[in-house]
Parts: C-alpha cells; sequence; structure tokens
C-alpha cells in the first residue's frame, strides 16, 4: 500500500513538472512571436503609471498574465523602428496618470522629438491631464483634448539651499572637488550667480 500511495505521489509531481515546462514553452513562443504591422499603420504609446527602466524578470505564464507595463527601453525600441517603417504613417500618444520621474519624462520626451525627424506626424491625446501628462504631449504636432475635460498643469519649482554664510560664522572653509561638468552636493556650499530670468534660476536660502 506505501509504494502505490508513493507511485501516484511520484507520479503526481512528475505531472505537474511536466505542466509548468510546457506552460514555460508555450509563454517563450508567445513572448518572441513577433506584430505583424500592416500598411498604413499608427504607433500607439500608451502611458499609464510608473514606466521602468527594465522589464521585471517573471516566470512566463501565458495563462492569466497582466499585460506587461511598456519600459523606457521598449519606448525607445518602437520610436526608433516606427520612424524608419514606411508602413507606420503616424504616432498617437496617450499618456494617462504617469507617475514616472521627470528624468524618465525627458528622456522619452527627447526620443518622440527624435522621431519627428523622420517627418511622420504625433498626436497626443489627454484625459484629465498633469503637469506630466502636458509635458510630454507639449512634444506632439496636435493635443486632442475633450471640451468638458481638465487640464490641472501647474508651475514648476525650484529650490535650494546654500550653506555658505552659515559656514563662514563657523569659520569653515570647504573645498570640493568633482569630475565633469555636472553638480553635485557641493554646490550648496557656495553661491553661484544666475539670471533670474533663466528657466534654471530656484530660489535659495542661507541657514
Amino acid at each position: 500500500m506505501a509504494k502505490f500511495l508513493l507511485g501516484i505521489f511520484i507520479g503526481i509531481i512528475i505531472a505537474v513538472f511536466g505542466s509548468l515546462i510546457l506552460l514555460f514553452a508555450i509563454g517563450k513562443a508567445f513572448s518572441n512571436k513577433q506584430p505583424t504591422v500592416a500598411d498604413r499603420s499608427v504607433l500607439v504609446l500608451t502611458l499609464e503609471g510608473d514606466i521602468p527602466e527594465a522589464a521585471p524578470v517573471d516566470f512566463p505564464f501565458p495563462i492569466g498574465r497582466p499585460q506587461a507595463t511598456p519600459t523606457i527601453r521598449d519606448l525607445w525600441t518602437s520610436l526608433h523602428e516606427a520612424a524608419k517603417d514606411q508602413r507606420v504613417r503616424a504616432v498617437i500618444l496617450k499618456p494617462s496618470r504617469v507617475g514616472a520621474g521627470w528624468a524618465k519624462l525627458q528622456e522619452i520626451r527627447h526620443e518622440i522629438v527624435e522621431f519627428k525627424k523622420s517627418a511622420k506626424p504625433v498626436y497626443a491625446y489627454l484625459e484629465s491631464p498633469g503637469s506630466r501628462e502636458y509635458y510630454l504631449a507639449s512634444a506632439a504636432d496636435k493635443i486632442y483634448l475633450s471640451p468638458d475635460d481638465n487640464l490641472d498643469v501647474k508651475g514648476f519649482l525650484l529650490e535650494e539651499m546654500f550653506f555658505k554664510n552659515t559656514l563662514d560664522k563657523f569659520g569653515v572653509q570647504v573645498e570640493v572637488d568633482h569630475i565633469g561638468k555636472y553638480k553635485d552636493a557641493g554646490d550648496q556650499d557656495r553661491h553661484v550667480a544666475r539670471d533670474p530670468r533663466s528657466p534654471e534660476s530656484g530660489s535659495g536660502s542661507d541657514l
């Protein structure tokens, strides 16, 4: 009786393991399938929530698997391929409730501007947009918004804190070394003269 139950248990394990291998093979086949692009097609970029740099590593179950979120690299690849593909005539941008940081949005917007060099139009469709959505849409040739919709765009603010006067009171002198043209934390220890009309100008204060 024990050998019989052991045989059933081993058979179940083998069946489950074989099913997992089969699902893995099917998922791999689905993921490697290239989309069919018809003539006079339009590339639709639907952006929502966060936009990851790379896709997360997960087990490819084809059943009940949610639609993958496009990554920065996916968007870069899609725009570059669409720019040189004669079957793609335009790009439709649909950002909604975007939660990505401004660095990512700047990169995506730059790629949209680069795509426009192919002489193909870019159209943006917005639904209750905020500053992030409108920033991406500003790279498009035309922006469409429902007459009954709201445009919630606020101004941008840059604040900087300087410690120079505070350190001078204590007789502390800071020496900062850095390589390259990019700023770092050392810039908080000295005043930087800026044109107040410059978009990069911000408000500074001393402790």
